[in-house]
């Protein structure tokens, strides 16, 4: 990582109708960094996750990608760039193989350069088994790996994956993550947009994000000192009446879908008080570090959720 700007946006807005998605964006992002958007479904993701990919126009402020700018200069990017959508965005009845071909030719490679670059990634990504198959009838975690194989033929300084491993098992998303470090560790830039923990955290930076604003950015473990102290989590049988409580005796509780968080210059000094004078019964009690849930919690007074209420979705868990 450098201190050379791959990615910048300035005074970035993007409105939809009456829906301000975005709100005045400050953002930049370092050559050979691996910087990960983090936030809730709803939050703003996409929205500026298109705009750095040519995607959708901004309403207002400026965006760059390695000093082009994304509307007047959209074929520059586009050039220099690859993306892995959320949504496959493969050519089903075509062969993994030819999916890589057509790509490469699409960025402009010769018809020999393609064959050469598409045998390349086929064995650099274990995907020479699989060559000859239609991309249909792949796994969902072989699909994925696919979608980085076209995002990478042209050897693209700037990679943009949004919500990239959604649905993939354990296995699976490992493998893709550990082809993006194997990008980043060859000076490429990533830029991610997520709403798992745990994919953002391997990130040398991360941006929270959430009603259009980004509210904290730093490396993980910056943010993570934001929260100052340690985490008590509580689970009682009625954590309502706990909540109560625990607000009329000077703490501050906040609600997640784990139960109840507190955080406590010393957890440990302050749990079994807690236990032993709190009016109704505590089915778990834990003490642990602060998480980057913990940092958006502080900051928004709400979990990192789905927008809907209801804990994001998780095919599997495991770290990338």
């Amino acid at each position: 990582m450098n201190d050379v700007a791959a990615l910048e946006t300035r005074g970035l807005h993007k409105r939809y109708g009456a829906v301000h998605a975005l709100r005045g964006i400050d953002l930049t992002v370092w050559r050979g960094e691996m910087f990960a958007l983090l936030g809730p479904n709803g939050a703003g993701k996409t929205t500026l996750f298109s705009i750095l990919a040519t995607l959708l126009k901004p309403s207002a402020g400026e965006a760059r990608v390695l000093g082009f700018d994304t509307v007047r200069e959209r074929a520059a990017v586009r050039r220099r760039m690859g993306i892995v959508f959320q949504e496959p965005a493969l050519e089903g009845k075509l062969s993994v193989r030819d999916n890589l071909l057509l790509m490469g030719l699409f960025y402009g490679l010769s018809m020999r350069d393609a064959r050469a670059r598409a045998g390349e990634l086929l064995e650099t990504l274990g995907l020479g088994e699989m060559a000859a198959r239609e991309t249909a009838k792949l796994s969902g975690g072989q699909k994925r790996r696919v979608e980085l194989a076209r995002a990478l033929v042209a050897r693209p300084e700037v990679l943009f994956l949004d919500e990239a491993t959604q649905g993939l098992d354990v296995d699976a998303r490992r493998q893709f993550w550990g082809e993006i470090r194997r990008y980043v560790g060859a000076g490429g830039t990533v830029f991610l947009t997520t709403h798992y923990m745990d994919e953002a955290e391997p990130a040398d930076r991360i941006a929270l994000i959430d009603q259009g604003r980004i509210l904290a950015l730093g490396t993980p473990q910056d943010l993570k000192n934001q929260v100052g102290g340690g985490v008590l989590l509580l689970a009682t049988e009625d954590d309502a009446r706990a909540a109560d409580w625990l607000r009329a005796h000077d703490h501050r509780p906040e609600a997640s879908a784990r139960g109840l968080l507190l955080v406590e210059h010393e957890p440990a000094a302050v749990l079994p008080r807690i236990l032993a004078q709190l009016p109704v019964r505590t089915q778990r009690a834990e003490i642990h570090e602060p998480s980057l849930e913990d940092v958006f919690l502080k900051l928004t007074g709400r979990s990192l959720e789905d927008g809907s209420g209801k804990p994001a979705p998780r095919a599997a868990e495991g770290r990338p």
